[in-house]
């Protein structure tokens, strides 16, 4: 649902595609662990050390200086407004959220080190929350061996417009690091054999617990959180069930046959049948004065996830999420002078009552998001009515769900609705 630029930012902060600093730091004794670090990691994956790795160290003002420009370089002001407005309208962050500087913020609150695949460089933060810098190397000299092998820069970065799918690409780069310093602490520890069953629960235990220790983290939306979170929580969890069927072959598979979202994430049996999200019709009504699209996009099982969780709960969210097929969403501006955004969205469900049950959820959640929501129908198959933004339309129709929010005006929408 997020701009790749944005999605990339906040859900690898350790992995930025962004130029760093070219200059180097003093001989710091904590880097004179790489070789043997990465000569373990290559021997669990069995990809070769092509070339060493280049590092160095960045201090958190430069890492904040360093974010900002490269959001600056890589987005326009119009893409960054889109996202935000997005999510807005979705109800998934404040009217008054800014998307540009909680993701500078965040980043800089939770960096602790990356790997640069533009200059083939890893950096340490001067200052680090992270207990051991030895993991945190095998982490980021994971993704390094990674890139040496399947060019991260072009797996990651490659203009591909939709968003779950990026999202999915992250978490493969991500699941597969954390899973292999996971794999070097047990090598560490005089073990053979992948993680251990404890050793992956630290991984979910330590998402669930970490945002008290990080204000930012914790002050974020939900939606901004589990962004961050999932290419870790999800995606270590994904390249485990990998690993466990394909063996050595995993670290070659998911990066020459990525998953194409984030339901693949979720429930790797679907990415081993190939299961592909659909892109059901957006209603596309005529306003009156016009319209002119802001933007358009999809939403994978990870953003349904946070729409019912964030209204519904997370049992719910968990329950239902996994039927859905696909979403597509549209908005557009209407009216010749005061121009007003209204949100198009529709998605498909397995069966007609999975499509019922998120109809149901879905007119709940419309309900919670607004201030003021005064509802005129409400049936099986119809929800309509008005609130602080416009008048809406949200109906179901078999497997189908579709919504209009944000009508300007009573003629539209009773025209809409078929009441003229």
């Amino acid at each position: 649902m997020i701009r790749k630029g944005l999605i990339l930012a906040l859900a690898v902060p350790l992995l930025l595609y962004c130029r760093a600093s070219r200059q180097l730091a003093p001989p710091d004794p904590v880097f004179a662990q790489i070789n043997g670090i990465v000569k373990t990691l290559s021997d669990i994956a069995g990809l070769d050390e092509r070339h060493e790795v280049a590092y160095g160290r960045m201090s958190q003002q430069q890492l904040r200086r360093f974010l900002a420009r490269r959001i600056k370089e890589t987005l326009k002001p119009k893409e960054i407004y889109a996202d935000e407005l997005t999510l807005k309208l979705f109800g998934l962050v404040p009217q008054d959220f800014d998307l540009k500087k909680s993701t500078v913020d965040l980043l800089t609150e939770q960096a602790a080190a990356f790997y640069d695949y533009q200059e083939k460089k890893l950096f340490l933060l001067d200052v680090s929350s992270v207990g051991s810098e030895e993991t945190t190397l095998a982490h980021e000299l994971s993704h390094a061996l990674a890139d040496q092998h399947f060019d991260l820069e072009k797996y990651v970065d490659d203009n591909n417009d939709d968003d779950d799918e990026n999202l999915a690409h992250t978490a493969v780069v991500e699941g597969q690091a954390s899973w292999l310093m996971l794999a070097y602490q047990r090598r560490q520890e005089g073990l053979t054999g992948p993680p251990s069953s404890t050793q992956l629960e630290t991984i979910i235990k330590a998402a669930d617990s970490s945002s008290g220790e990080y204000p930012v983290l914790e002050s974020s939306p939900l939606y901004i959180q589990q962004s961050l979170l999932f290419p870790y929580t999800e995606g270590t969890l994904f390249f485990n069930n990998v690993y466990r069927k394909l063996g050595r072959r995993a670290f070659e598979t998911v990066f020459l046959n990525p998953p194409a979202g984030s339901a693949q994430i979720y429930h790797p049996a679907l990415y081993f049948s190939h299961f592909r999200p659909t892109a059901p019709e957006v209603p596309n009504p005529d306003f009156e004065g016009g319209q002119r699209e802001l933007t358009s996009g999809s939403l994978g099982e990870f953003d349904q996830r946070m729409l019912l969780w964030q209204f519904t709960g997370r049992s719910n969210a968990e329950r239902l999420s996994p039927h859905a097929l696909g979403a597509q969403y549209r908005i557009v501006e209407v009216g010749r002078r005061h121009r007003r955004p209204v949100l198009e969205y529709a998605s498909e469900w397995d069966s007609e009552a999975s499509a019922g049950d998120y109809f149901s959820a879905y007119s709940d959640a419309l309900r919670k998001k607004w201030k003021q929501c005064d509802a005129t129908s409400r049936t099986s198959t119809l929800f309509s009515g008005s609130a602080e933004r416009g008048y809406f339309i949200t109906r179901r129709k078999g497997r189908f769900v579709t919504s209009i929010e944000g009508i300007p005006n009573e003629r539209d929408w009773r025209r809409l609705l078929g009441r003229e």
